[in-house]
């Protein structure tokens, strides 16, 4: 099968790419190893799991032969206030995770029955970025996104791993962004290297989304102590928003589910943290957010009405 005989219903949110299902190759194996080696995943133990699922998604469904690899697009000109300390734009409307596998289970039952599927959206062990430039989906960024026509750096990634056979898509003759070095610079606590890697012992999005308890180790207080990190109530965007590419109008509509909620659009510091657990999850329903808990969000908020009395 050609990508072109996929049902047009594929293409309707964003961009489709294949790639043949086989093995991450050495070098970006290596990458990904050496960036756990260093400790730069922080907290998040879970990245070190399942290696034989992460290096070769034949693993993750015998008899695979292509991954389908999917974009949809976050950004709309709905925003926040710039007087209110910054959520990540991708958790505005509701949650992903639901959306996307809903729009993916619809599509799977549109090919052969006799062929089987799995479904992945940022849950499974799949290295998605690499996948998403084997395919020819996009390019790497230097602030670790990829790059994708028609959307730039503000997609969500997504994949069908199936044991379908479908002729792969071309590789983008480049591979990486034309190095302008505005991501680098937009990165407030220097935790965006320059091999497009994140030590997310400095990230502002581990920190305030993935960590759970207080701030201890002395590069996470002095990441969240600058004026960025007592500006940040969920996730950063900077070094997305300051990419060239996240400029353009993106052609592609919002996948149903994903528009941005007035809720979240006008929560403020001090709302957090007078919430309760119910009123958290009551407000934050279906939502994205709720990833950092209520007494994560209640640390952020606090942390931001610092730059009040300590600026």
């Amino acid at each position: 099968m050609r990508i072109e005989e996929l049902p047009r219903e594929f293409g309707e949110y964003g961009p489709v790419a294949v790639a043949a299902a086989e093995e991450v190759d050495a070098g970006a194996w290596s990458a990904f190893c050496g960036w756990l080696s260093r400790g730069s995943h922080a907290g998040m133990d879970y990245m070190e799991r399942y290696p034989e699922l992460r290096r070769d998604v034949r693993e993750m469904l015998p008899g695979a032969r292509s991954v389908i690899c999917f974009a949809f697009p976050y950004s709309s000109p709905q925003k926040r206030d710039p007087g209110l300390p910054l959520i990540s734009e991708y958790a505005f409307g509701g949650d992903y995770h639901d959306a996307i596998r809903g729009r993916l289970k619809r599509l799977t039952a549109l090919l052969p029955a006799s062929e089987s599927y799995r479904i992945c959206v940022d849950s499974a062990p799949v290295a998605e970025r690499f996948w998403a430039f084997q395919s020819g989906l996009g390019i790497l960024g230097r602030n670790g996104a990829i790059i994708v026509p028609g959307i730039g750096p503000q997609a969500f990634l997504a994949e069908i791993i199936t044991t379908l056979e479908i002729e792969p898509t071309s590789r983008p003759a480049q591979s990486h962004c034309d190095d302008c070095g505005r991501c680098l610079r937009a990165c407030p606590t220097g935790a965006l290297q320059p091999d497009a890697t994140l030590d997310c012992r400095r990230c502002l999005s581990y920190l305030t989304i993935e960590h759970r308890g207080p701030w201890t180790d002395p590069a996470s207080l002095e990441a969240t102590a600058t004026a960025a990190g007592r500006n940040t109530l969920y996730g950063c965007d900077r070094c997305i928003t300051a990419c060239p590419h996240a400029k353009a109008k993106h052609t592609h509509p919002l996948l149903p589910g994903l528009e941005p909620r007035p809720e979240i659009l006008s929560v403020t510091a001090e709302e957090i943290l007078a919430m309760s657990d119910a009123d958290f999850s009551a407000r934050f329903r279906k939502s994205p957010i709720k990833r950092a808990k209520a007494e994560g969000m209640r640390r952020n908020a606090a942390n931001c009405l610092k730059k009040k009395t300590n600026p």
